[in-house]
């Protein structure tokens, strides 16, 4: 039985390796081609975290990111007054997309150019909303974590 098992992993082990080389190419081309894609498509991307909401900057054991949803919206930030001394944050209508974030996986936007405001949500009925105004080129990614605004 021993035998066996040696002739079995003898054969077993270069094609494994060979399906991981192919995978790793075909990986790789996979993401030249998403690249190139975006580029020919006039589309540049924002990939970033939801930083965790505490008034306490995390213990090392702690992620400093944490699980929520992240919207991003067409336009910029306006301020509007509402009395004297006193404004208030208007932010725009037109959501371009949404993507649900967790410690590990970040999202990730891919649009056209122009002004984008990105808004953060803790759910669990949490009425903390933080912002960041955002910049898009074509043919760039940049990366913005969403801050802790509940310090």
């Amino acid at each position: 039985m021993p035998t066996v098992v040696r002739r079995l992993t003898t054969l077993i082990t270069p094609v494994m390796v060979l399906l991981g080389i192919a995978l790793a190419s075909l990986s790789a081309a996979s993401t030249r081609t998403v690249s190139a894609t975006s580029t020919r498509a006039g589309l540049g991307s924002v990939t970033g975290f939801l930083d965790t909401c505490s008034g306490l900057p995390p213990s090392p054991l702690m992620s400093p990111y944490t699980f929520g949803t992240v919207r991003i919206l067409q336009g910029r930030i306006r301020w509007t007054r509402v009395a004297p001394g006193q404004w208030k944050e208007s932010l725009p209508t037109v959501v371009v997309a949404l993507a649900r974030v967790t410690p590990q996986d970040p999202f990730q936007f891919s649009v056209r150019p122009g002004e984008y405001v990105l808004v953060g949500n803790y759910g669990h009925g949490s009425n903390v909303y933080p912002t960041v105004p955002v910049k898009i080129s074509v043919g760039r990614s940049r990366r913005v974590d969403i801050p802790n605004e509940c310090l």
